[in-house]
């Protein structure tokens, strides 16, 4: 069974998009030309995630332009109303041909506070499972007209479909929400060991309520080459080009943040001898060599747009496997095997040009896995 391949729908795209001016400004064009780029290149979909664009208005746009990839659109549960989101969804999924999935987000207390969304941790999974509930019976049902005189109807899709839920959860309280609301359970790639015990858990969780997840998707960074010292050297790159002063001013702004103001770069110790390497290295003014990086599996530890060097040893999506396609595809092979990955999702800046590569190198061989 094939592995499926998702890539990243986002304006968070640039050079090092981790720094201000490796940053493209927004761009609807450029948005267009990535949409296409994954739709041609033969991914299954993109993950539309929540940045400072709506993500299912960026979804929208997308699909005017394309014809067979999948959205992965993330939603904050309660955020909408049930009954909006659905007419949101069945609208998209009749002009569209029914490719609308959804990444259900709890979200963190500093992002749900802007919208007025003061619930407790575990009160939001509890609130959430109503509320998914509330979604599938409502699209089910289809939506009507507001005016008696006009009788127009918005059904699903034929053949009884209905929109994917994807998500994760990894405290007591979110594990039992996965598996009482899931389709797909998702988590941040790390080692295979790792990896195997949270799909452990999610199906134990699954099984408890007498259901079984469709897929198992992680999240990753990745560059692939011809030759592994083409792909080293790029990922070299996305630490060179933003600079150390830049590194340094973006972890320790994360601990700062982390520890409420309490440490700083240079006071911080890490868990392990490598993460504290990492530390050491870049407080000399020095980056790290991808050796230093190097996690096992294939993966290395790096930056994105969204997290930066993992010195927390918190489960960080800002891992990449960096090789040849025979070398990536063998560890996703391996990975697949041992855990039973499904799915990847997938990035590299910029994120046009990198998913040319994946395109080319490494979709076929994950169909043929």
């Amino acid at each position: 069974m094939g592995v499926k391949t998702f890539w990243y729908l986002t304006q968070a795209d640039g050079d090092y998009p981790w720094s201000p001016d490796g940053l493209f400004p927004v761009d609807g064009n450029r948005q267009i030309e990535l949409a296409k780029t994954i739709d041609d290149g033969g991914f299954d979909g993109a993950l539309v995630a929540t940045w400072p664009n709506d993500p299912f208005i960026s979804a929208t746009w997308a699909a005017a332009h394309t014809s067979r990839m999948k959205f992965l659109v993330a939603v904050y549960a309660n955020m909408t109303p049930a009954r909006l989101l659905a007419e949101k969804a069945l609208t998209f999924d009749a002009f569209s041909g029914g490719r609308l999935m959804i990444n259900s987000v709890n979200g963190r207390e500093n992002i749900l506070t802007k919208y007025d969304m003061n619930v407790e941790h575990d009160r939001r999974y509890e609130l959430g499972e109503q509320y998914w509930a509330d979604f599938h019976r409502i699209y089910a049902e289809g939506t009507e007209s507001n005016f008696p005189n006009t009788p127009l109807r918005i059904d699903p899709p034929s053949g009884g479909h209905t929109v994917p839920l994807w998500g994760t959860g990894d405290s007591p309280a979110g594990l039992e929400n996965a598996g009482k609301v899931l389709d797909a359970y998702l988590i941040m790639l790390r080692e295979t060991a790792f990896v195997d015990a949270k799909f452990t858990a999610a199906r134990e969780s699954a099984a408890a309520q007498g259901r079984e997840y469709t897929d198992f998707g992680a999240l990753s960074g990745v560059i692939v080459r011809p030759t592994q010292a083409e792909a080293l050297d790029r990922f070299r790159s996305l630490f060179e080009d933003a600079g150390i002063d830049r590194i340094r001013e973006v972890l320790d702004s994360a601990v700062r943040r982390r520890t409420h103001g309490q440490q700083d770069l240079t006071t911080f110790v890490a868990r392990d001898a490598q993460r504290q390497c990492w530390v050491d290295t870049i407080n000399a003014g020095k980056l790290p060599e991808p050796e230093d990086l190097y996690l096992g599996d294939g993966l290395y530890a790096g930056i994105t747009a969204w997290s930066p060097l993992d010195i927390f040893a918190t489960g960080s999506s800002a891992v990449y496997y960096a090789g040849t396609p025979d070398e990536i595809t063998g560890h996703v092979r391996r990975l697949r095997d041992k855990t039973g990955l499904t799915s990847l999702i997938l990035a590299g800046w910029p994120l046009i040009d990198e998913a040319k590569h994946v395109a080319e190198h490494l979709i076929p061989r994950f169909r043929e896995l």
